[in-house]
């Protein structure tokens, strides 16, 4: 999975919060499975710098995935997709 910018993939003047546009991308990526089970995403600073957002955007777009269980959260290790549901 190449991780070049995706500043593209963001509409500043959308209705929908920024946020939320990163969450959906994430979400897409690891529903198709573009991002496998178990695969590290980038820190929340280099998803800002990847997406073009401030830090605290990548975050609350990281705390929703975590919320609908499609990411870990591993203090001191990194950020995670989740295992698929059996």
């Amino acid at each position: 999975m190449s991780w070049e910018s995706r500043a593209d993939r963001i509409d500043h003047s959308a209705p929908e919060p920024v946020w939320r546009q990163v969450a959906d991308d994430l979400r897409a990526q690891v529903t198709s499975g573009e991002l496998a089970a178990g695969a590290r995403l980038p820190s929340n600073p280099e998803l800002g710098e990847i997406y073009g957002v401030a830090r605290l955007t990548a975050v609350k777009a990281i705390n929703l995935l975590k919320d609908e269980g499609l990411l870990i959260v591993v203090n001191g290790r990194g950020t995670f997709v989740a295992r698929k549901q059996t």
